[in-house]
């Protein structure tokens, strides 16, 4: 399964242009295994974006960490990256109850 991580981060440009930045990194986030099991905005707030996204160990965590090159999309794009929190979560005690909530 790898390691899932919940992401917090302050955007500047709204949902949609993040998104379209995520799809055009595809071959880069691929690169590093990342898959992205949630992202979304709180309803309060849309500049704070909540993402749980799926690495496949902590080495890849880290390479994506350092990126430059895709660091730099991220801000094109809006993302705060000063403001980014990154914690690994127990793989322990997952559920996924009833079922994935799932909208592109």
């Amino acid at each position: 399964m790898g390691i899932l991580v919940k992401g917090e981060i302050t955007i500047t440009k709204g949902f949609k242009t993040w998104k379209e930045m995520v799809y055009a990194q595809d071959g880069k986030l691929k690169e590093h295994g990342i898959k992205f099991v949630f992202a979304g905005t709180q309803k309060d707030d849309p500049t704070k974006l909540h993402t749980v996204m799926q690495f496949p160990n902590m080495e890849a965590l880290q390479a994506f960490k350092d990126d430059k090159e895709l660091a730099e999309k991220r801000k094109e794009a809006g993302a705060v990256l000063e403001t980014a929190v990154m914690t690994p979560m127990s793989d322990e005690h997952l559920a996924n109850y009833p079922d994935a909530y799932i909208k592109n």
